[in-house]
């Protein structure tokens, strides 16, 4: 089973894109806003909106698909903002992203980082700019304080100033784990989390364990990044492979090896699965999607 292969995937994607496509400026209207179309309609699995999608199909949550739409869409742009950023020569200085230049080897720094800095609050415009009579001005705060955590200065930034520092130093498999779960896993976890608050009547005891979902699944989500950085094929992939021990970073492969670390990914993906066989909702895609993310080549 591969990714391009799962049809509901397929269904979600033209909800996800459509929904980004009109929540961004036009296209033409400045040199920004190019370099901001270039760098998000590119394609990109949409995991993270992905999930929201899911999320919101298995809980059944009480508010409207088109708002569901523009959560998800708010969420992958904070994602895409993170990786222009992380693009950047003063970050991972990486010149290729999903098959294409990346959006500082295109535009120039400048543009790159002034995009990135366009999208990030685009993403809590159109959070605040939702109108759904079920979803209140209190969980909409709630959802807003979730995403903007998950990118702050406990979130993502923390976790890219570590993978940065990482360079040239050899990390502890727990140190990883808390790197990453800072980088990835926050924003992830916001995901699933904002779509909790969506639903009226779901418990604590769920919440928590769709948490723990979230938690196993993001970690395993970065392990196979990891080991496709040393066994992908760079085509498939879209950029070149073996960039993280070229930059001598400590990653999975390079504390545990690469079979060892697919394992743990393995390992993690059915801890995530199992975890939703135990909820009272129908997970069968999002169990879909926890075997889909370990065995991925791109």
């Amino acid at each position: 089973m591969k990714i391009d292969e799962v049809s509901f995937l397929e269904n979600n994607l033209s909800r996800i894109d459509d929904a980004i496509f009109k929540s961004l400026p036009p296209k033409d209207y400045s040199l920004i806003s190019e370099a901001i179309h270039y760098s998000i309609m590119n394609g990109g699995k949409r995991i993270r909106p992905q999930l929201i999608l899911m999320m919101s199909n298995s809980i059944k949550v009480d508010v409207s698909n088109k708002t569901i739409d523009l959560i998800a869409a708010a969420g992958e742009l904070i994602h895409c903002y993170s990786l222009i950023h992380d693009d950047l020569p003063a970050m991972d200085d990486d010149d290729y992203r999903r098959g294409q230049l990346s959006c500082h080897k295109k535009f120039g720094e400048a543009t790159a980082i002034l995009a990135g800095d366009a999208i990030q609050p685009l993403a809590l415009e159109i959070l605040t700019t939702i109108e759904d009579p079920n979803l209140s001005a209190e969980i909409k705060l709630m959802i807003i304080n979730l995403f903007s955590k998950a990118c702050g200065p406990k979130g993502m930034v923390e976790g890219q100033s570590r993978d940065i520092l990482s360079e040239n130093t050899s990390l502890s498999e727990k140190e990883l784990d808390e790197m990453h779960y800072l980088k990835t896993g926050k924003l992830i976890e916001a995901c699933v989390m904002c779509v909790c608050l969506l639903k009226k009547d779901i418990t604590q005891t769920h919440i928590n364990a769709f948490i723990k979902f979230s938690q196993k699944f993001g970690l395993a989500f970065q392990i196979r990044d990891d080991v496709l950085d040393v066994i992908g094929d760079e085509k498939i992939i879209g950029k070149p492979v073996n960039s993280d021990i070229e930059k001598n970073k400590s990653t999975y492969p390079s504390v545990l090896g690469v079979d060892e670390s697919q394992k743990k990914a393995e390992d993690l993906g059915n801890e995530a699965m199992n975890i939703l066989k135990d909820l009272p909702y129908d997970t069968s895609e999002l169990e879909s999607l926890c075997f889909l993310i370990v065995s991925r080549n791109s």
